[in-house]
């Protein structure tokens, strides 16, 4: 078998101005016809024009009047609102009621950190058997709307005793939202559904440590 040597490069390719000389960038075909395929589009999810509603009731075995003077002293909301680090009062009603109408609840976990300030409504009902609380944080920021609003009544005891039904209370606690930026509502979608619960769980929490368990 015979070997033949390579055959020479042209003078041309060897002329060190010529390889260093810019060639001109190349496209490779496929790479054109896919190009489209590297945009990505985020479309943030559709979010609802009006706020959204939690709800959620418990039936305790306190006296509604207890009940309601522990829900309007928002100066212990720190005491047991999970993420509730400061709760202050800035206003209140004349004596002797001295209900709160305005108060700031600092609300804090990991990096975050952010007080609410609130227009507070406390409204006793008129046998004195528990009431109505509604605080509102609307406009603050992050939220367009942000309400909270407390009901606590006599729980239907059917036939039983009127001094049975002195001991029994409905708790409804309704918690209305609407994100200023949709962004947010993407970014806490899994976290506010559960928010409701948790705060009645803790309000529990609570009662049982004042008025203790029944």
């Amino acid at each position: 078998m015979i070997i033949r040597p390579p055959p020479s490069l042209p003078s041309r390719l060897l002329n060190p101005s010529t390889l260093l000389r810019r060639q001109p960038a190349f496209t490779p075909k496929s790479r054109l016809l896919n190009s489209s395929h590297q945009t990505r589009t985020f479309i943030l999810p559709t979010t609802s024009s009006s706020p959204q509603r939690l709800t959620v009731t418990r039936n305790l075995h306190h006296p509604p009047s207890k009940l309601f003077t522990l829900i309007s002293d928002i100066n212990s909301y720190s005491s047991f609102v999970p993420f509730c680090v400061k709760s202050t009062v800035t206003s209140t009603t004349p004596p002797p009621d001295s209900f709160p109408t305005t108060a700031d609840l600092r609300v804090g976990w990991g990096g975050y950190d952010e007080t609410f300030s609130s227009k507070v409504q406390c409204e006793r009902f008129d046998d004195g058997k528990g009431g109505v609380v509604l605080a509102d944080a609307s406009e603050n920021g992050i939220f367009e709307v942000l309400r909270a609003r407390w009901v606590v009544n006599d729980k239907d005891m059917g036939t039983d005793t009127v001094e049975k039904k002195k001991e029994e209370s409905k708790v409804d606690l309704e918690i209305e939202y609407k994100f200023a930026n949709p962004l947010y509502a993407v970014m806490s979608e899994a976290v506010v559904p559960v928010v409701a619960g948790k705060i009645i769980e803790a309000f529990e929490g609570r009662v049982e440590q004042v008025l203790g368990k029944r």
